[in-house]
């Protein structure tokens, strides 16, 4: 048993250690947590350490629930890519003109066509922007089910490497998972811990500020139901640390509670 322990030990410190490298290595970063309340806290707790350090950062989030609303004082950072690009491929037809009507029920785009004839499924539609150094997955058990049908129009996202955050049941050997369940490793490091998302995205926070400790404090209280259940000593521990920088927990509470 001892033996096994000694094994482990290094191997969670190594992953730590890579995830770090590729985080001090990467400049231009995309955050995309799973719709798990946890795992969007500790996105927005991710995303205001990584802005300190200046990184740009863009989060991928499709709607932030009403009780998380208070963790940012702004959400203008947390939209889609702005570059939208239409494409006609020109074996189809040659385009001669374009030109667009704009008002306050819609944007209409005219094209005059030299020959041919064009369908719908002639026109592709995507986002063009730069390519990410790296993407943070948190929460997200298999990249590509979960996220197909967000990510068909980011195409710029592809190839990009991948950190995959993830937790298992503190209570459940991770080898005996059902393989449907199982966080699939998709990433080009896997950061799988049996603690909260919380605590493992955490820990590769070095530099806590008052918006980064609210947000992985609101994490622990969704994780712990308010303190109720899966509670260790460390929690209480890094619940007070947090607090120390800044986390009110009763406003946490409060908002959490609406």
């Amino acid at each position: 048993m001892e033996e096994k322990e000694v094994q482990l030990l290094p191997e969670a410190e190594n992953l730590n250690q890579q995830s770090e490298q590729l985080l001090a290595e990467s400049k231009n970063i995309c955050i995309i947590p799973s719709k798990d309340t946890e795992a969007i806290s500790s996105a927005f707790a991710l995303f205001y350490t990584l802005k300190e350090l200046g990184k740009n950062v863009n989060l991928i989030i499709e709607d932030v629930p009403e009780t998380l609303k208070f963790l940012s004082p702004s959400l203008d950072f947390i939209s889609y890519p702005k570059n939208f690009v239409i494409s006609i491929p020109t074996k189809i037809t040659e385009i001669s003109q374009i030109y667009y009507e704009k008002n306050n029920e819609a944007l209409k785009i005219f094209l005059t066509l030299e020959n041919g004839s064009i369908k719908k499924d002639d026109i592709s539609f995507y986002f063009s922007e730069t390519k990410p150094d790296l993407i943070i997955t948190i929460g997200i058990k298999d990249y590509s089910k979960e996220l197909t049908d967000r990510l068909n129009s980011f195409a710029f996202l592809l190839d990009s490497p991948i950190l995959n955050i993830d937790s298992t049941d503190q209570n459940i050997d991770i080898s005996q998972i059902p393989p449907e369940t199982a966080n699939k490793k998709f990433g080009k490091i896997n950061l799988i811990k049996n603690k909260s998302i919380s605590e493992i995205t955490m820990s590769l926070s070095k530099n806590i500020n008052t918006n980064s400790a609210k947000c992985f404090l609101t994490g622990m209280v969704i994780y712990t139901d308010n303190f109720k259940n899966n509670i260790t000593a460390d929690i209480f521990e890094t619940a007070s640390a947090l607090m120390k920088k800044g986390a009110d927990l009763k406003e946490i509470t409060k908002s959490l509670l609406k």
